[in-house]
């Protein structure tokens, strides 16, 4: 059912309603007549000789193996999600089949080589509730391995888990999850430094909102994606975000929103270097900043500061020095860290290099 020929002990308790003790009894295979389920390790059972496929479709047995076994795996990832600080959000599922008391873990160290060790059974396990037709399951485990899920894993593993979580979630005619989905696992693969694939699932993602008419959906998509484009430095393809998110916010008629994606248009084309285009994009901004007093502080002091380093590059270190100050009243008192960095950019002589902004 799950495709292999090894199972961790919890995964082969809870799919054959077991107290995970009676495992104790079963024996080591040692040698090739062995029959039935074997030790192969320690935490690790097997069967001699490989079991014959299932029939497809399957039979209520089969699917009831698959619900015990995927519902187990759901609670011990939210587990081990707790643990490690990751929290679930959405994807919200109930089970109704536990076998096995919850799992619990002292701490991150223990989440993770437990994660570790059932990876290959949890992936296994999203494929074989999807195949059983419990989507919402397998769509509910997909979503908490993409929270959970090591960095450094195989990269098979990473496609396996993209195919089932996908395919579980288009079959279920879900398209607000599938999108949801999609940001998960474009936020991995960007954590891991995959960028290639991180794009690809983000532009799946925003295709699925477009197709929703969905402008809040449509939105978000577009700052994770610009996000994803600044961490790989890809600062054209961040550029390109900036005009959909203006036009989004139009249709909106959100101000602060229009406001916020010109500041950040601003800051990226500070950071391809065109300077010049940089100050005068966030001098238009900083004006109609000021008119927008639900806007947030902070923001307002980072395009205030942007601005006087782009000043500062083209040699108008008077105007640089009276966007630093401006930066440095909005936040004095209220973000020390920044204020105290801002200070440091007054102390810089005229025509000497400014330190590296933050990322």
């Amino acid at each position: 059912m799950l495709d292999s020929t090894e199972l961790p002990a919890r995964v082969l308790a809870a799919g054959a309603n077991l107290d995970p003790t009676q495992l104790g009894s079963v024996p080591a295979s040692l040698h090739d007549r062995t029959e039935g389920v074997v030790k192969l390790g320690d935490d690790l059972f097997g069967w001699a000789p490989a079991p014959p496929p299932l029939p497809d479709p399957w039979r209520d047995p089969a699917r009831s193996v698959a619900r015990r076994i995927g519902e187990d795996l759901l609670l011990s990832l939210d587990a081990v999600c707790q643990a490690l600080g990751r929290p679930v959000q959405g994807f919200d599922y109930e089970p109704d089949t536990v076998v096995l008391p919850p799992m619990r873990f002292p701490d991150p160290a223990h989440a993770t080589s437990w994660l570790r060790r059932h990876l290959v059974s949890a992936s296994a396990a999203v494929r074989a509730c999807g195949r059983a037709r419990m989507r919402s399951l397998a769509v509910a485990l997909a979503a908490r391995l993409w929270i959970c899920a090591p960095a450094d894993v195989d990269d098979r593993w990473a496609a396996g888990l993209t195919d089932a979580g996908t395919r579980a979630a288009i079959d279920a005619r879900e398209p607000r999850t599938f999108a949801r989905l999609l940001r998960l696992s474009a936020q991995w693969f960007a954590d891991r430094g995959d960028f290639a694939t991180a794009e690809a699932h983000g532009v799946r993602e925003w295709m699925a909102w477009k197709r929703l008419d969905d402008v809040d959906g449509m939105i978000d998509v577009l700052w994770h994606r610009a996000a994803v484009y600044r961490a790989a430095r890809r600062g054209s393809s961040e550029l390109d975000c900036y005009p959909r998110l203006l036009s989004l916010y139009r249709r909106r008629g959100d101000e602060v929103g229009i406001a916020r994606t010109s500041a950040a248009n601003g800051s990226a084309l500070f950071a391809v270097g065109r300077d010049r285009d940089a100050a005068e994009q966030l001098h238009r901004t900083v004006r109609d900043i000021a008119k927008l007093p639900a806007f947030p502080t902070g923001e307002h002091a980072a395009a205030l500061e942007t601005l006087g380093r782009a000043h500062w590059r083209l040699g108008a270190w008077t105007a640089a020095r009276r966007r630093f100050h401006a930066a440095l009243r909005l936040v004095d008192g209220t973000d020390g860290q920044t204020a105290d960095r801002i200070r440091g950019l007054l102390g810089v002589p005229d025509g000497q290099p400014l330190p590296e902004a933050p990322d």
